[in-house]
């Protein structure tokens, strides 16, 4: 009796998405590759095809994991097979672990003490950025954190603008501390020589008013540099 054949990319395929997940349960994401968790990511915007060639499509446009997170809707949407639902959950995936940094720091009494307290408030902040934005956080005298607020974004070169954005929010807030961050999304968590020109200015401005800088904190990525922390700069902050 002759048997009617199965598709054997079928057989092959059935059941894979659960070895997946059931894999990821048990062992976590640092045992995967970066297509192999990029693939397990898009099987809750693509259903029922596979997504192994995907995986492999956003990386070889865009370069690396991280590349794939940073690109814009727009560009992702550029990429054959990806719609606008599988665009929007890959920018998710940053903009929620951006919140649950936030969501730890929140949890915890907010002062920024030390370079690496500030280091990591400002990542959280400026992760979800990918182009330039100027925050600045306003501490009361025991440094802790009364607000936090953008100052500028893009490539603007009003600094000026800026320093009067400072000043009158911290004199309208009362507080006498300030920290300034900023991202520098393609490049490196270290300052340029504008940047330090920059900060030397402001500190002399807010000196005047009794108001004091405590730091300037560059950040790409999940790294960061605290110029207050580097004895070169440290005579830049009071």
């Amino acid at each position: 009796m002759l048997k009617i054949a199965v598709n054997s990319n079928e057989n092959i395929h059935k059941g894979h998405r659960e070895r997946v997940k059931e894999r990821f349960v048990k062992e976590g994401i640092k045992s995967f590759e970066d297509h192999e968790a990029l693939e397990m990511l898009l099987y809750y915007a693509v259903p029922q095809r596979d997504t192994n060639e995907l995986s492999h499509r956003l990386l070889n446009e865009f370069g690396s994991l991280a590349g794939v997170f940073d690109a814009s809707v727009e560009s992702l949407q550029s990429v054959s097979g990806v719609g606008k639902n599988t665009a929007v959950l890959i920018k998710l995936i940053p903009a929620m672990y951006s919140k649950y940094l936030e969501s730890n720091i929140a949890c915890e009494k907010l002062t920024l003490e030390s370079a690496e307290q500030s280091g990591g408030y400002f990542v959280s902040k400026l992760m979800p950025y990918s182009h330039e934005v100027l925050m600045a956080a306003f501490l009361d005298s025991k440094l802790s954190v009364r607000h936090t607020v953008v100052i500028s974004e893009g490539t603007s070169t009003k600094t000026e603008l800026s320093f009067r954005k400072i000043i009158s929010t911290a004199l309208n807030l009362n507080t006498p501390n300030i920290i300034i961050a900023h991202n520098h999304p393609s490049g490196v968590a270290a300052p340029s020589a504008n940047d330090i020109e920059a900060v030397r200015q402001l500190s002399r401005m807010l000196s005047k008013l009794d108001l004091h800088l405590k730091d300037s904190i560059i950040v790409a990525g999940e790294n960061y540099f605290s110029m207050a922390g580097k004895t070169k700069f440290s005579y830049l902050f009071t």
